[in-house]
């Protein structure tokens, strides 16, 4: 039988599946206006798992249907916010939209949680803080951060670290940028920090700092274990780069 009619018949098989298990009808849409690769992805994302059951069969399912429609993690997230609105979900929510370029939303979500007992939760505070840098608003962001910090004293986050130093730079408070820079640097598990203090340095007119950083950088990655070497490309490439 030629290939083209085992498809096709492929296809119709999957379309009467879809109708018998009341599947979505967007994917009779996909089925039919992406012949092939609109089989195997509904095969992935609704017959295996189905099959299977299996933890790996999920994450194929939602590592395919991301790529075949980059808004679905968006669209499930938000789902799950509507279903249960509570600090996981909406950080989830607004994490996923600040990745989508929507801070005004994300910056929405997070203003929703906080009441209550959440007003000052750390968790939602930091993605606010997240979402005002995105959009620009560096200042709001380390207002954001500095009443995290005094809420809650005892929480650590060197992504909220790096965070603080960032919107320090981009609001133009070089000095304490500086700082807080040095400080993170010294505990902070991967290149980024270093590469951008030493930029911070190159910038405000300290270039054998700057060089002595880069180049220390490219020593240690050198020393380093492959994974790490691997996981920290994007700086360690910056830092060589920068070498003169």
């Amino acid at each position: 039988m030629p290939l083209a009619i085992i498809s096709i018949v492929v296809q119709a098989l999957l379309v009467i599946h879809v109708l018998k298990t009341g599947r979505d009808f967007r994917w009779i849409f996909l089925l039919i206006f992406l012949p092939g690769i609109g089989s195997l992805i509904y095969v992935v994302m609704e017959i295996l798992p189905s099959l299977t059951g299996g933890l790996a069969a999920r994450r194929a399912m939602r590592h395919v249907g991301d790529v075949a429609d980059p808004g679905r993690g968006l669209r499930r997230q938000q789902l799950e916010y509507e279903r249960s609105r509570n600090v996981d979900t909406a950080t989830r929510l607004a994490g996923e939209l600040i990745r989508e370029g929507k801070h005004d939303e994300a910056i929405r979500i997070c203003a929703e949680m906080r009441s209550g007992v959440f007003e000052d939760d750390p968790t939602i505070l930091l993605m606010l803080a997240s979402a005002y840098f995105g959009k620009g608003a560096a200042a709001a962001a380390i207002e954001t951060l500095d009443v995290l910090r005094a809420k809650n004293p005892s929480f650590r986050s060197t992504e909220g670290h790096l965070l603080y130093a960032r919107a320090l730079d981009e609001d133009g408070r070089t000095g304490r940028a500086i700082e807080e820079y040095e400080a993170l640097a010294r505990y902070y598990p991967g290149a980024e920090a270093r590469v951008r203090l030493a930029q911070l340095h190159a910038k405000t007119g300290n270039p054998e700092i700057a060089q002595q950083m880069f180049r220390r950088i490219v020593e240690d990655a050198r020393l380093a274990p492959k994974h790490f070497r691997k996981a920290q490309r994007e700086w360690i490439d910056i830092a060589k780069k920068a070498l003169l």
